[in-house]
């Protein structure tokens, strides 16, 4: 529908008064200046036409189209790109893939494309949006992510008018994650029987390595653990050995028992270094029905010196306790051991699993000899009975050292009137003892806080922590402290986060035992951890002696996410260049060479970028590798400037992944389960045609409104001027003013 609307430049008005006043003037001119009639109509009429144009343009009409675009709902395919759509478990049956082709062949489908608006995805471990073409299937995938796949299409149509999704799968999931999740409604997801059920035939036996996780770095006396997964199909009832081989050498084996047909089983063999370096190892599979490709998976891991270890001893269980070992666990640079005490007093290990006391679990040697081996102790809430007099002095030393040191607040040990007794009241920033209260405390950072680098950039923006819950109330500070964090109670500001140097050491007071209500968040927060790890990975990076910032020398470390990778991934190299002491800038790029297990050289190029270390995004040099065959990668880098000449190392293992042809029917249960938690259905194959009947969804309209100015149109303004054209050139024709 098409409306005039006029804006005047004035006043209707005076755009009314001005048109008379001027057309009284052209009839005065007309009668007083002209005595022909024939003269005076067409000079009349040129100039009341040009006076009519020109109050059309006074006016500015414009043309109001009410304008109606119909969006068609969208609908989502997911088809199963993986190896397994390949698999035909039933040789009477059609392989599924050739399924997937008719499907997408039928007429149904060819008849939907007329009322919904079709987007196609493809997936294995990830989805990718493709054209929709058959041809461009090739059903290669390692493996399929099933559960994974469709959350990742869902969130990619947030706030578009999505009617359903159609999911082409088999359903086996090799994620592990597929039957552990639940899946939201509102969005329907119908999936498709594939494959009509069959009595399954007995099965060849057959056994591979799925999976092996092993640990990046440990640190040179400290346990750790290779962790892997055995799949096997009709091996029930049978046994088999895995290996660990380190160096060439069997360090040790492992039975796995199976007792289904189909089944994964998990493997552990525990694994330590005696000196900095690289351990080259490996798993075997040591059984005849091993599959030739999966049988072994190489793996590097870095043995470093110590340096970087954590004491934690808790008084109790709890949430600080909790989340506070978990954020420094999480950091790769770090090696966290912690003990709790018992209710008969005792300092008892806690293990990676969080299990107590065990016959391997380490002891702890709380004197100048066993606190020498770790760069920071935390105490948390500790009566000051726990520890004894010759324990505090050993403390002490250790800060004056060079150690760091964090006290943790609470009812039991700040609080204490015995605390005044120990060495911790000359330790520590903040004036001991503390009352310890509980209620709700705002805090803020200081200006101190946000130039500090437990702080530092990353919580600038943050204008609001969650409140904590209780604090322990110092009534002043060290001289030489500054205070990081306050908390207001009453009008009245607290010192939280203390912080100060005690001898060559440094020393955190943290005036709280609820710190861990920021790993909610806070307003403006915008890192990927929370809060609260981001501050202790922070703070144990401030408090950890640096070595090679007090020598001031170059440094170049190269690193990768992962130790272990599968052909098709993508691993990314990345290096960390600290100048030190050296001359100049950093370089752009640094030059990357990779050598292969064939024994093949491929340089690339690092580029600069930003990636997560410990909670923080650090700036480094980045480079992503494309392996394409199966082994040990050696990877290193290289910086010259001048004298300063720097070379780094790091290794990673690529494994061929196993294939996913395993002869497994269809997992039913999964596509069924799916499709009733969305509202969904599941279709058999002879139905695969009634979809479009379930599919409920109404076309959406937008209307919007279109303005189009008419004033200044071309055609008008060329009328004006040829009235006005017109009224001059007959004036000059008859000789006329």
């Amino acid at each position: 529908m098409i409306a005039m609307t006029f804006s005047p430049v004035y006043s209707w008005v005076l755009v009314l008064l001005l048109g008379t006043v001027l057309g009284g003037c052209i009839l005065w001119s007309g009668r007083a200046g002209l005595k022909r009639m024939d003269r005076r109509h067409a000079l009349g009429g040129l100039r009341f036409g040009a006076l009519a144009l020109l109050l059309v343009v006074l006016s500015q009409p414009q043309s109001r189209v009410d304008e109606v675009t119909v969006l068609r709902p969208q609908l989502a395919v997911l088809v199963d790109d993986s190896e397994s759509m390949e698999d035909r478990a039933d040789p009477r049956q059609p392989a599924r893939s050739q399924r997937v082709r008719e499907w997408l062949a039928s007429p149904a489908f060819a008849a939907a494309r007329e009322h919904f608006e079709m987007r196609t995805f493809r997936f294995d471990l990830r989805p990718s949006e493709w054209g929709g073409d058959a041809g461009g299937l090739a059903f290669k995938g390692a493996g399929s992510n099933v559960v994974a796949a469709l959350q990742q299409a869902r969130e990619r149509f947030v706030g578009q008018p999505l009617a359903a999704m159609l999911v082409l799968s088999d359903g086996l999931d090799t994620s592990g994650i597929g039957g552990g999740v639940t899946l939201p409604g509102g969005l329907p997801v119908h999936t498709f029987e594939l494959e009509k059920p069959f009595e399954l035939q007995t099965k060849t036996r057959r056994v591979w390595l799925s999976a092996v996780d092993p640990p990046g770095r440990i640190v040179v006396g400290w346990d750790a653990e290779v962790r892997g997964a055995v799949s096997a199909s009709g091996m029930s009832g049978r046994t088999l050995n895995a290996e660990l081989w380190r160096d060439g050498v069997k360090a040790a084996e492992s039975a796995v028992t199976f007792n289904e047909d189909e089944q994964t089983r998990p493997v552990v063999f525990p694994v330590a270094g005696t000196e900095p370096g690289m351990l080259q190892c490996e798993l075997r599979l040591s059984d005849p029905a091993a599959d030739p490709d999966a049988k072994t998976r190489h793996f590097a891991i870095e043995v470093v010196a110590p340096g970087k270890r954590v004491l934690y001893v808790q008084n109790s269980f709890g949430f600080e306790f909790k989340f506070l070992r978990r954020a420094v666990a999480g950091d790769r640079n770090l090696q966290l051991q912690a003990f709790v005490r018992s209710g008969d007093g005792r300092l008892v290990a806690m293990g990676d699993r969080g299990t107590m006391d065990s016959a391997k679990a380490p002891k702890l040697e709380f004197s100048q000899a066993g606190l020498s081996s770790y760069a920071v102790v935390v105490l948390g809430d500790l009566p000051p009975e726990a520890l004894t007099a010759d324990q505090y002095k050993a403390l002490r030393e250790f800060v004056d050292r060079g150690g760091g040191l964090v006290l943790l607040g609470g009812a039991a040990g700040m609080a204490s009137a015995e605390v005044a007794k120990t060495p911790l009241v000359e330790m520590s920033p903040a004036k001991l003892p503390a009352e310890y209260r509980e209620g709700k405390f705002p805090v803020r950072i200081t200006d101190a806080g946000l130039r500090h680098p437990v702080f530092g950039p990353l919580f600038a923006n943050v204008k609001e922590f969650p409140a904590l819950l209780s604090v322990n109330i110092a009534r002043s500070t060290s001289p030489a402290a500054e205070v990081l964090i306050e908390a207001e109670e009453g009008g009245n500001k607290f010192p939280v986060v203390v912080a100060a140097r005690f001898g060559a050491g440094r020393v955190v007071s943290v005036l709280t035992d609820s710190v861990w209500h920021w790993r909610m968040g806070a307003k403006t927060w915008s890192a990927e951890r929370s809060p609260y790890d981001v501050f202790w990975s922070q703070l144990m990076e401030w408090l950890i002696p640096k070595e090679q910032d007090k020598q001031g020398v170059a440094k170049l470390e190269l690193v990768t996410e992962r130790a272990a990778y599968t052909l098709g991934e993508q691993p990314e190299v990345r290096a960390v260049l600290e100048l030190g002491g050296a001359e100049g800038k950093p370089p752009a790029t640094l030059p990357l060479s990779v050598r292969t297990p064939d024994g093949k050289v491929f340089e690339y190029t690092m580029k600069q970028g930003q990636f997560p270390v410990g909670g923080r995004t650090i700036n480094g040099y980045v480079a992503a590798v494309e392996p394409n065959v199966p082994g040990m990668f050696t990877a290193r880098a290289r910086w010259e400037l001048g004298k300063t000449k720097l070379e780094a190392e790091t290794r990673f293992s690529v494994s061929k992944p196993a294939t996913e042809k395993t002869g497994r029917p269809i997992d039913r249960e999964l596509l069924e389960r799916v499709a009733q938690q969305t509202g969904g259905r599941f279709f058999k194959w002879e139905e695969r045609d009634e979809w479009p009947g379930f599919v409920h969804a109404k076309e959406q309209q937008i209307a919007r409104v279109r303005l189009q100015e008419l004033w200044n149109h071309p055609l008008l303004l060329l009328l004006l001027l040829g009235f006005l054209s017109g009224d001059w050139v007959l004036r000059k024709r008859w000789n006329l003013p």
